[in-house]
């Protein structure tokens, strides 16, 4: 049972710790995957005490007698004590019986200490039963030649086993959301780095029209509000998220700077920076500076792409190699079978 406790101590430790935000939940699946582990991790422990509670092993310090059965021989195991100190394990076999095979290992074998005295309180109880000579029940005496015998029946070890069963299981789930997070920020990454030469070369043009860059922003976000029907990309999502801002009273550079250390990339932090200097010390050149960055962006969004398409590439390797195998294999077996039948 203590192991149900320790591990119930561990579950609220993991819990506090997690609320208490000393364990972050980021890179481990966050708020869902540790809830989803201390779900199972519970619940699991929760039936294994239920199964140990149901088969703890129980004590029989007054003898006591095993029902012979119809079916013929059964084994069953207790844990015996003599005079207090714990002798071992002992099998019980009813009916007793004992194979050839087994007499000729004893015979060819040197017993241990251990070994001898297991063996000789089993012929003593076996001595006893004879003596009672009870056709229906086979007994475990509480006392042989003065020496008190203590019986127990050893404990279920499937409520543990179903506990560790569970913990695996919650680790499993663990790590599979941390996977699936780390699979969605690596897609987060990626579409944000698509979509900037796109999104900078929109700005740079509405402010190269006379835009402010707080106009600039609301144009693009109005743009994109009224394509519904498209997939919500992360970038112009943020770019919402600014305009937002602006409009309950957040001002110009603290949204410019929570939208940088929201998108989380060195590109939208230059442009966060950009847009803040210009507001505080302004800057005649800022239409020059967006449309440099707008080029860079192009020539950096070209050489992702030459990346990708090698990459590709080497994924197709393999399944060009399996239709090369193939090809083969329809060209070469007709003239193997042609040959050979012709012969």
């Amino acid at each position: 049972m203590w192991v149900h406790i320790a591990v119930f101590g561990m579950i609220l430790a993991l819990y506090v710790g997690w609320r208490k935000g000393w364990i972050p939940s980021e890179g481990i699946g966050g708020r869902e995957g540790i809830r989803l582990f201390i779900t199972v991790a519970l619940a699991g422990n929760v039936l294994g005490m239920l199964l140990t509670a149901g088969g703890s092993g129980q004590v029989y310090s007054r003898g006591y007698r095993l029902e012979k059965e119809d079916t013929g021989s059964y084994e069953k195991e207790f844990m015996v004590s003599v005079d207090g100190e714990e002798a071992g394990t002992l099998h019980i076999q009813v009916p007793e019986k004992e194979s050839e095979e087994q007499k000729g290992q004893e015979q060819s074998q040197e017993l241990t200490q251990e070994e001898q005295e297991k063996k000789d309180l089993a012929e003593e109880v076996a001595r006893y039963n004879e003596e009672k000579a009870d056709p229906d029940y086979y007994y475990l005496p509480d006392e042989i030649e003065g020496k008190t015998l203590t019986w127990e029946t050893p404990e279920d070890t499937s409520g543990r086993l179903l506990t560790g069963l569970f913990l695996a299981a919650a680790m499993v789930v663990l790590v599979m959301k941390g996977r699936e997070e780390q699979v969605q920020i690596q897609k987060r990454y990626e579409e944000l780095l698509m979509d900037y030469p796109g999104l900078i070369m929109k700005f740079t043009l509405l402010v190269q029209a006379g835009m402010t860059v707080r106009k600039a922003f609301q144009k693009i976000a109005a743009d994109y509000r009224r394509k519904k029907n498209r997939k919500p990309r992360t970038a112009y999502e943020e770019i919402r998220t600014v305009c937002y801002e602006m409009e309950s009273g957040v001002s110009e550079s603290e949204a410019y700077r929570r939208f940088g250390e929201r998108c989380g990339q060195a590109k939208y932090k230059t442009l966060a920076t950009l847009l803040i200097q210009n507001l505080q010390k302004g800057s005649s050149q800022m239409a020059d500076m967006l449309e440099r960055e707008s080029v860079e962006a192009w020539e950096e969004r070209k050489r992702k792409a030459r990346v990708l398409g090698e990459a590709a590439a080497t994924k197709l390797l393999f399944p060009m190699m399996l239709m090369l195998v193939v090809v083969m294999a329809i060209v070469m077996i007709p003239a193997f079978l042609s040959f050979y039948g012709g012969t």
